[in-house]
């Protein structure tokens, strides 16, 4: 008993400052418990938070509440093992931490105004959008458009109303973010975005005004479209495509034309009005050079179409003349043969067809300009008329030939007499039509002599080896003849 109450004596201070420190934790934990547990609920009965998540970007099921709720939390901790090692008299250990709680505070004031300018702006942008989206609304924006477009089909996820609200929403906080960055002290970050801004401001006018004057062309060169595309409608131009083989509309080709032309004259604008050398000036050079391409490729098409049209009736017409002719009965006694469908007139109007065409091609290739295209369509067509008399002429070697062989036979000499005339007659036929094309003609001179001269060889020997025993007889009767004499 006396060795208790000594050592009360002794160590009774040291007893009584520990459980005061700790009683003093104690409170402090239950404090922070209780806290924490009355801002996870405050915040759960409210939206600020959920608002405050959507702001900054993270996902919707960020536990901002336990976040929140835990800081707090432990901020009372900290302030609780803070007074805890003070009355511990722990000097060592309750600096550092004094310390850190010092600047912390010292710092929250700046934490606090810049929530308090977020707050702000998020007000402000959020009336910025809700006016935007109003005045779109009022002024059917998005249904304009769709009118305009003429195409109902497409339905978009995201409005052109919503696009300019949320434009204006976050606009709103870009121009905040300088402020709150340097609420914070964050003066190497403020900066630069001062000098982007003061930027962006005095580019600003040049932006809206280019923005401006494609909106508003763009919405003309809509307009334009849709009136002359009913125009021609009205006119019933349509029924004329149809019936010379358009499938698309003419209409609608012209009223497209129309709004390119427009549209790319209010591109030239609009880089005008951007002023930056670097970006109008070869974006009007390309656009200078496609407007100078127009009449040449309008040209082009038109002469093909025409030509076209001429070609279609062209081949009607030497159809019609060459079946009148009989020219179909002469091609089935040479040998051609008709189809189901074609007849051998028909192929010589669908050359007729495709010879002018090609060299409507010819022409269309000149208007444009382009000398390497106009050489390659010039040697296709030289190809294709040597081609075309190289097949003539075997056409005609194959009638000859056939003659020939008819010839041949009618005169009472064997098959093989007759096969072999008509087997010389193609291959002279075949070597000058292939000459007339001009493929390669040393090599086919050279092969249509080897091919002869191996014929000539060939009979020789048979003939030699055919009749050597009536040769050796008359060479014997010879030899005896001079003997004798």
């Amino acid at each position: 008993m006396e060795y208790i109450q000594q050592f009360w004596q002794d160590y009774s201070p040291e007893i009584l400052d520990f459980a005061t420190a700790l009683a003093f934790l104690l409170a402090f934990y239950i404090a922070a418990v209780i806290l924490r547990s009355v801002t996870r609920r405050l915040m759960k009965k409210t939206s600020i938070d959920n608002k405050f998540v959507q702001v900054v970007g993270l996902k919707e099921d960020f536990p901002i509440e336990s976040v929140v709720s835990g800081v707090i939390f432990w901020i009372v901790m900290i302030y609780g093992l803070l007074t805890f090692f003070d009355k511990l008299d722990l000097e060592t250990v309750a600096h550092p931490i004094n310390t850190f709680l010092t600047e912390i505070f010292a710092y929250l004031p700046k934490i606090g105004a810049a929530l308090g300018l977020m707050v702000l702006a998020w007000v402000i942008a959020s009336l910025v959008k809700l006016t935007i989206t109003r005045v779109a609304v009022l002024f059917g924006v998005d249904q304009r458009l769709s009118d305009l477009e003429g195409d109902d089909s497409k339905e978009s996820t995201v409005t052109v109303e919503e696009s300019l609200a949320n434009a204006g929403y976050w606009f709103v906080f870009l121009l905040f973010l300088p402020l709150v960055l340097g609420t914070l002290g964050m003066e190497s970050l403020v900066a630069p975005l001062q000098d982007m801004f003061s930027k962006l401001f005095t580019y600003l006018p040049n932006l809206l005004s280019a923005a401006m004057i494609f909106f508003i062309g763009s919405f003309v060169a809509r307009i334009v479209r849709n009136i002359v595309t009913n125009l021609l409608i009205s006119t019933g131009v349509d029924d004329f495509g149809r019936g010379v083989g358009l499938q698309q509309g003419i209409s609608k080709l012209v009223g497209t034309l129309a709004f390119t032309v427009i549209l790319l004259l209010v591109i030239v604008q609009s880089l005008d009005a951007l002023k930056i050398q670097a970006i109008s000036g070869p974006s009007k050079q390309m656009i200078t050079m496609i407007f100078l391409a127009v009449p040449g490729i309008v040209s082009s098409v038109l002469v093909l179409w025409v030509s076209y049209l001429i070609g279609k009736m062209l081949s009607g017409m030497v159809s019609d003349l060459l079946t009148a002719a009989g020219f179909d009965g002469l091609a089935n006694k040479a040998g051609l043969s008709s189809t189901a469908s074609k007849t051998p007139s028909n192929y010589v109007g669908m050359l007729v067809q495709y010879g002018v065409i090609l060299f409507a091609v010819l022409g269309a290739t000149e208007l444009l300009g382009f000398a390497p295209l106009s050489e390659i369509v010039s040697s296709l067509i030289n190809f294709a008329f040597q081609a075309l008399l190289g097949a003539m002429i075997f056409g005609v070697g194959i009638m000859i030939a056939r003659k020939v062989r008819e010839m041949v036979r009618g005169a009472g000499l064997n098959t093989l007499a007759a096969t072999l005339a008509y087997v010389s007659i193609l291959a002279l036929s075949g070597a000058m039509a292939l000459r007339q094309i001009g493929l390669a003609e040393d090599i086919i001179n050279m092969a249509f002599g080897i091919a002869l001269g191996s014929i000539g060889i060939g009979m020789a020997i048979a003939i030699g080896l055919g009749s050597k025993d009536a040769i050796g007889e008359e060479v014997k009767g010879f030899i005896e003849k001079i003997k004798s004499s």
